[in-house]
């Protein structure tokens, strides 16, 4: 008789509108776990494999599952509810949970809302492995450690917490066999180029304490080891011949010796790969930047976020506009593309802040999409939106949100209107500035990418925004 447990887990889609896809680290390596200890795993990737509710459900359906498990970051809620109230209807015993971020900060909204037995807190491999045995088993499941439910009254109720898993060496690789992994090797990367591509994740939490991030993995940082990392390199190469990997840690470059090490191999072992990276302006170096550029970074993405100094204080970003100038231009003066990401609509934000935004970025010489700042579940601006009354139903929020390129609550003195007002106008100077320093080579090449990212439409949405920023004044 075969007694393993048949498992679905399901990833909803990120939202509407066309984006690049990310592979679901989060929910590949729970997969592996299971998989490592015995278990039968199917997954239902609705992003991977651009399915309908319908079809997920379907699938989810044809899969026989005892447990149904939901990933997904929380501005995935909507599809999950949908998702679960559909399984529920059909498969009515089935144990159904979900984990990551929304399901970690809002556990009761998702346990009403969804019908789900249970969520998962925090960190999800050792969670899972332990809490599908108790149900194989037959033993009571509330005794795991890292989970939350509802009880008989309704009342939210927790296990003792779980500790975060310090040896990631420990993990398995993600189960990529199990996802649709040619979707997402073979789509566009984060710059919009068509390249052989899957990431690798060396690391796990941020030591910084910015007051719109949530860290699932802590402030406390764990990182594997670089030959650990490295062997996981060859092998996507040699298995989906990649071309092209990044690190989309919280913060690769927050220990420099882990760095150094890391780039050590990556050019004895991998000479030929390019690869890219989250950074942060005051943790780099001339040296280190060259070290890493040897190894093949050619892209390093910096939370720059605002050009203005008493924004950044608000934020609680810890630098200055000037480090993060100073850091853009070393970045590009050893050959690596610095690309900068920013945010408008912080409590406290103005007309002035936002044109030294405009102003940091022509000096800079960058430009990136500018982005509402959105008050996540489980971050510092949330719990002062919901003290401020900006956010009067959490659970219409969580079923609103899409991507951060909509306003969903308005944090600031302005009206709605006058902040996407600003936002377009500030976004479409920055465009502007940067395009017509090189417009020879800057003009055919956005056309060219958002062409391909959107089409006739994405050649509108350039024509538009250059016009904006003209004939708007901030």
């Amino acid at each position: 008789m075969d007694d393993r447990m048949k498992i679905t887990l399901v990833y909803p889609s990120y939202g509407d509108g066309s984006h690049s896809r990310y592979f679901p680290f989060g929910l590949s390596y729970v997969a592996a776990c299971l998989v490592e200890a015995g278990h039968i795993v199917t997954v239902v990737d609705m992003e991977g494999d651009d399915l309908s509710i319908k079809d997920a459900v379907k699938r989810t359906l044809d899969s026989s599952p005892q447990v149904v498990g939901f990933g997904g970051m929380v501005t995935r809620f909507r599809f999950v509810k949908q998702l679960a109230e559909k399984i529920r209807r059909e498969l009515p015993g089935v144990f159904m949970l979900a984990g990551n971020s929304g399901a970690t900060t809002v556990p009761e909204i998702y346990l009403k809302s969804c019908g789900l037995n249970c969520v998962v807190l925090g960190e999800g491999e050792i969670t899972s492995v332990e809490l599908v045995r108790t149900l194989q088993e037959g033993t009571d499941w509330h005794s795991v450690p890292g989970i939350a439910w509802l009880d008989d009254k309704g009342e939210l109720k927790e296990s003792p917490h779980r500790e975060m898993i310090q040896a990631l060496d420990s993990i398995p690789w993600p189960a990529w066999d199990l996802f649709p992994v040619e979707n997402y090797v073979s789509s566009m990367d984060h710059r919009q180029k068509k390249v052989r591509h899957m990431e690798v994740l060396a690391s796990r939490g941020c030591p910084f304490n910015c007051v719109y991030c949530y860290r699932i993995y802590g402030r406390k940082v764990r990182r594997r080891s670089p030959e650990s990392i490295i062997a996981e390199l060859k092998e996507l190469v040699t298995r989906y011949d990649i071309k092209y990997s990044g690190f989309p840690d919280d913060l690769f470059t927050s220990d420099r010796d882990f760095v150094m090490q890391t780039c050590a191999l990556l050019k004895e072992e991998l000479p030929d790969l390019k690869w890219s990276c989250l950074g942060r302006v005051n943790t780099v170096d001339r040296e280190m930047l060259q070290t890493m550029k040897d190894a093949g970074c050619d892209w390093i993405s910096y939370g720059i976020e605002s050009g203005c100094d008493d924004m950044l204080k608000r934020m609680r970003r810890g630098v200055t506009a000037e480090q993060c100038l100073e850091a853009i231009r070393l970045t590009e003066s050893v050959g690596i593309h610095a690309d900068g990401s920013f945010i408008i609509g912080m409590f406290g934000e103005t007309r002035d802040s936002v044109g030294k935004t405009v102003d940091f970025c022509r000096k800079a010489d960058i430009t990136a999409p500018m982005l509402f700042v959105t008050p996540y579940p489980g971050t510092d601006i949330f719990k002062t939106a919901l003290e401020h009354d900006k956010i009067a139903d959490v659970e219409k929020f969580l079923t609103e949100m899409n991507s951060a390129d909509d306003l969903l609550v308005n944090l600031t003195d302005f009206t709605d209107r006058e902040l996407i007002n600003l936002r377009d106008w500030a976004q479409g100077t920055i465009g502007r500035n940067y395009l017509l320093k090189k417009p020879l080579t800057r003009i055919p090449a956005l056309m060219v990418k958002h062409f391909k990212l959107r089409g006739f439409m994405g050649l509108v949405h350039d024509a538009r925004t250059f016009l904006t920023s003209l004939l708007r004044r901030k």
